[in-house]
């Protein structure tokens, strides 16, 4: 029988093959390479014009004008929960002298004084 050596047991390396690519995968890693140095080049510049387009559909017609000054409330009359029945009639009768002055209808219907006197 014959004697084996230390060198038979010992796997080898194989050693100069070096990188050997195949003409697709060259083509993939070129790919990806042009896609990496795109998107670090055209990230800012794609970004601003993004951000001006979402930006410019907020209108400015939508808001109050810049200059103007505090909003004034709509002529009328305020009725309030805490106002008693005979507040109620003098602010009612105030609303409707002013609307008959004013020329202008405002909306107020010509009802009975007193809601009990239809019963």
């Amino acid at each position: 029988m014959a004697r084996r050596t230390e060198d038979d047991e010992v796997p080898r390396l194989p050693r100069g093959r070096g990188l050997r690519f195949s003409f697709g995968e060259l083509v993939r890693i070129l790919m990806v390479a042009t896609a990496l140095i795109a998107l670090l080049v055209l990230q800012k510049p794609c970004a601003r014009s993004v951000s001006q387009f979402v930006t410019g559909f907020g209108s400015v017609d939508a808001g109050p004008p810049i200059d103007a000054g505090p909003a004034t409330p709509p002529p009328g009359v305020r009725l309030r929960a805490d106002m008693t029945p005979a507040e109620l009639e003098a602010a009612i009768a105030a609303a409707r002298a002013g609307a008959s002055a004013g020329g202008a209808d405002a909306g107020v219907l010509d009802a009975p004084a007193s809601v009990d006197a239809g019963r």
